[in-house]
């Protein structure tokens, strides 16, 4: 382990300034793997095959509630691929205040549904 030279007099500002500097190095960790495994989609099989992949994917959306319970039961897995990976359905996140495109030219990601999307939300697995 190493230390920490510190100053008695300035102890509290030195504090201040390490956990600011362990803070920031902390999201900017978190930043770069979240952006690692985010993805955009406006592919049901896609979709299907990110998930697989344990990634979180923003995809067009119409929010309907009926259609969330879709994803839900249409993107859960009955076979083990992984022993370690979660086989449940995706459901939504968020609305990401930052959107990849103009969602309203699109139609929802769900399946069967012919509705125009309403925003690019955030789904994932839960873990």
């Amino acid at each position: 382990s190493s230390g920490i030279n510190a100053e008695y007099g300035n102890l509290e500002e030195q504090l201040k300034q390490l956990l600011d500097t362990v803070h920031e190095d902390m999201y900017n960790r978190a930043l770069v793997e979240r952006d690692a495994n985010m993805a955009v989609t406006s592919s049901w099989e896609e979709f299907c095959q990110l998930l697989d992949e344990k990634k979180i994917i923003q995809a067009p959306y119409c929010g309907a509630i009926e259609c969330e319970e879709t994803i839900k039961k249409e993107s859960a897995r009955t076979e083990v691929v992984d022993d370690k990976a979660p086989a449940m359905g995706a459901k939504s996140l968020c609305i990401p205040f930052d959107q990849p495109g103009d969602a309203t030219t699109q139609t929802c990601i769900t399946p069967k549904c012919c509705k125009a999307a309403q925003s690019y939300t955030l789904f994932g697995r839960s873990y």
